[in-house]
C-alpha cells in the first residue's frame, strides 16, 4: 500500500482549514447582517454619531476663515444638488447634515383681514430644537423677497432672531404676518436649520390675498312712535326699541355712539332727557326720556353698569359724537364680526300735567371702526 505523499497531506489540511475559515467567516457575516438594524445611522458610540464619511482622493483639514468653513472630500460631488426642472440629488456631508425642506406652510386670510395673514408652518419631520424661517412676496420672489420678523411684521433683513423654532411661530395654531397692504396677494415659504451649514433650502409656496377695509351698519327703522301716555299708563311707554347692526373687519372692532338733535318738542312744550349720564346709569324714577342698552362691556365706564342691578337708564346727550351706547372692543382678527347686534330700548315718562301733542325729536347713531 502506497503512503501518501506528506505534501499532499499537508495541501489538504490547508484547504480543510481555508474552507473552514471561510465557512466561520461566512457565518459571522452572516450573523452579522442579522445583528444590524434595519436603519442603519452610521457608526456611533456612547456620545458621538458619524453621519455621513466617505473614500476621495484626498480632503483637507483646516479650510475655514472667521465666518466659513468647507466640509468635503477632493473627487466628491458636496456643493451645489445636481437636478432637473423638477427633481435634485442630495449628494455628500453637506446634504447629510441639513435639516428637511420643509412643506408649503397653511397660508389664510380668516376673517376678511385687509393687513394680516395667517400662517402654519410644517415642520417637515425636523426635532423640536430646528429652526425656522419665513420668506414672503409679492410676486412670487421674482423681484420681491421679504421675511417675517420675530414681531410678526414684514421686514428686508432676515436676522438671526427671525429663525424661530415651531412653537414660536404658534406650532399648530399658527400666527398672523402683519403690516401687509391691502387688496395684495402674497406668497410664503419656509427654510429650516439645526445649528451651523445645516440650512435647507426653502420649501414650496403657499399663497393667500388680503382683502379691503369693510364696514356695514344698519338699524331695525328708522321711526318709532310711541304710545299715548295717559294715566291707563301711567303716562310711561317703555317699550320701544331699535336694534343697531354691525359688520366689520376693523382690527381693533368699532363704538356706535348715540346722541339727541334736541329735546322731545311740541310747539314751545319740551320733555327733558333722563338726568342720569351714560357713565353712571340709574334705575328710572321721575320723568324725561331716555335709553337703555343691553351691552353689557360697554366701554366708557363700569362695562355691566345698564345691567348689573338693573335695568338702569341714561340720557341722551346732545353733543356730536355722542355718548358710546354699543361696541366692540376686542381684537377682530379671526373671525370677523359678522352681523352683530345690540339693543337699546327706549324709555319715556310724563307728568299727568303735561300737555297733550304729539312730540318729535331725532336720535343719531354713529358708528366708528377702529381699523
Amino acid at each position: 500500500m502506497a503512503k501518501a505523499d506528506p505534501y499532499t497531506i499537508l495541501n489538504y489540511k490547508l484547504i480543510y482549514k481555508s474552507i473552514n475559515m471561510y465557512i466561520k467567516i461566512l457565518l459571522l457575516f452572516i450573523l452579522f447582517i442579522a445583528l444590524v438594524p434595519a436603519t442603519f445611522a452610521g457608526p456611533t458610540s456612547t456620545n458621538y454619531e458619524l453621519k455621513d464619511y466617505t473614500f476621495g482622493g484626498g480632503g483637507t483639514a483646516k479650510s475655514n476663515s472667521t465666518n466659513y468653513s468647507v466640509f468635503g472630500v477632493a473627487g466628491e460631488v458636496e456643493f451645489g444638488k445636481p437636478g432637473s426642472a423638477n427633481y435634485k440629488a442630495g449628494t455628500g456631508l453637506i446634504y447629510t447634515m441639513q435639516a428637511n425642506v420643509p412643506p408649503s406652510p397653511t397660508f389664510t386670510n380668516p376673517a376678511t383681514n385687509y393687513d394680516r395673514l395667517k400662517f402654519i408652518i410644517q415642520t417637515g419631520g425636523n426635532p423640536s430644537d430646528a429652526l425656522f424661517a419665513i420668506a414672503i412676496s409679492t410676486d412670487n420672489f421674482v423681484a420681491d423677497t421679504k421675511y417675517v420678523q420675530n414681531d410678526n411684521t414684514v421686514g428686508t433683513v432676515l436676522g438671526s432672531e427671525d429663525w424661530q423654532t415651531y412653537a414660536n411661530w404658534g406650532g399648530a395654531g399658527g400666527k398672523f404676518v402683519r403690516t401687509l397692504a391691502a387688496n395684495t396677494t402674497y406668497q410664503v415659504k419656509v427654510a429650516a436649520k439645526r445649528g451651523n451649514f445645516t440650512e435647507s433650502g426653502y420649501g414650496p409656496t403657499a399663497s393667500a390675498t388680503t382683502s379691503n377695509p369693510s364696514l356695514t351698519f344698519g338699524i331695525s327703522s328708522s321711526t318709532l312712535t310711541f304710545a299715548n301716555l295717559n294715566s291707563a299708563n301711567s303716562y310711561t311707554d317703555s317699550t320701544k326699541t331699535t336694534v343697531l347692526t354691525t359688520s366689520t373687519n376693523a382690527y381693533n372692532g368699532y363704538t356706535i355712539y348715540g346722541r339727541n338733535t334736541g329735546l322731545l318738542t311740541f310747539g314751545s312744550e319740551t320733555i327733558p332727557a333722563f338726568a342720569s349720564p351714560t357713565s353712571a346709569p340709574t334705575v328710572w324714577s321721575g320723568t324725561g326720556f331716555g335709553y337703555r342698552t343691553e351691552d353689557n362691556n360697554l366701554a366708557g365706564g363700569t362695562a355691566d353698569r345698564f345691567t348689573n342691578g338693573g335695568p338702569k337708564h341714561a340720557g341722551f346727550v346732545t353733543s356730536a359724537p355722542g355718548d358710546p351706547v354699543a361696541d366692540h372692543t376686542a381684537v377682530i382678527e379671526d373671525p370677523t364680526v359678522t352681523s352683530e347686534q345690540f339693543t337699546i330700548t327706549y324709555r319715556v315718562t310724563v307728568a299727568a300735567t303735561t300737555p297733550a301733542g304729539p312730540y318729535t325729536n331725532t336720535v343719531n347713531y354713529v358708528v366708528v371702526p377702529v381699523y
